[in-house]
């Protein structure tokens, strides 16, 4: 059964900052692109954030293109803009911070709960598990304020390009079940395609589970919005995995209990398995949100 339609006016911002968390990889990149392009887009404050162990933060920025000089190749800026260019003519404030510690994701959970962040944006190559980012420190237990949406990068693949930035996004995939409530992965699903240059994108809801369960959305109509409920059966994530692949979306959002439990004991969750396996972003949205 379709959900229920119901016009949305999408009045609040998507998010008023976003935070990169780098650790300087090919994930690391991606995730970069992608976050300053949100940032561009939404026109809000970026922070770079990066725990490493070199003694010398210099060297460890060094590994990063600058984001000046990633808007001037993009074609935001002139060349030769001067630094004040990125928040004059972008509106965009940027803030680097550096950590020096060997706990990357301790250090990153610390930070978000002294300057929470609407959302956080970390590389992921989840296939090899090589991200410093998703190995907490034995020692404790990694969350974070729940209501912190994140989004997962992988090395490669996504809705921008690192060498021409653009909010290329055509296809999203929404999981849907009746637990956790899929609204708010809808709401902000559609509030990143109101940013996308692509004429149309389809937004494809996938319902695993029995076809006689209904499920009733509040889907925003726009003319560039397309639509569709699909159903099927088996495993949560490998039938997300399979559909993503297939549909080859640039984007998943799915709904989550809170995106701290991904690095805590909901090891082998459905959110964390579709993280590792998926070949685009996956965006967690807290269901909270």
């Amino acid at each position: 059964m379709l959900p229920a339609l119901a016009t949305r006016h999408a009045d609040e911002p998507f998010v008023e900052s976003v935070l990169c968390a780098t650790d300087f990889s090919p994930a690391g990149l991606n995730a970069f692109a992608h976050a300053l392009m949100m940032a561009v887009s939404l026109r809000c404050h970026f922070t770079l954030f990066h725990a490493g162990e070199e003694r010398d933060a210099d060297i460890e920025w060094s590994h990063i293109p600058g984001v000046r000089n990633v808007l001037e190749q993009w074609g935001y800026l002139e060349k030769g803009s001067p630094r004040s260019a990125v928040f004059d003519k972008m509106a965009v404030s940027v803030t680097k911070v550096y950590v020096r510690s060997h706990d990357a994701l301790g250090e990153l959970a610390d930070y978000l709960r002294r300057k929470p962040a609407d959302l956080v944006v970390i590389g992921n190559d989840g296939h090899t598990n090589k991200s410093s980012w998703l190995h907490p420190s034995g020692t404790r237990l990694i969350t974070w304020d729940a209501r912190t949406m994140t989004m997962f990068v992988p090395p490669a693949g996504g809705f921008v390009s690192m060498e021409h930035g653009g909010f290329t996004l055509r296809r999203v995939l929404v999981p849907v079940n009746h637990q956790p409530d899929p609204q708010p992965a809808v709401t902000y699903a559609f509030r990143a395609a109101v940013f996308s240059s692509e004429d149309v994108v389809s937004m494809d809801l996938l319902h695993v589970g029995h076809e006689s369960e209904s499920l009733r959305l509040d889907l925003p109509e726009r003319d560039y919005l397309r639509w569709e409920l699909m159903s099927r059966a088996g495993d949560p994530a490998g039938q997300i995995l399979q559909t993503a692949s297939e549909l080859d979306v640039g984007l998943i959002a799915m709904t989550t209990d809170g995106a701290g439990r991904l690095f805590g004991a909901s090891r082998g969750s459905v959110t964390e398995r579709v993280v590792q396996g998926a070949a685009c972003p996956v965006l967690a949205v807290p269901v909270d949100r």
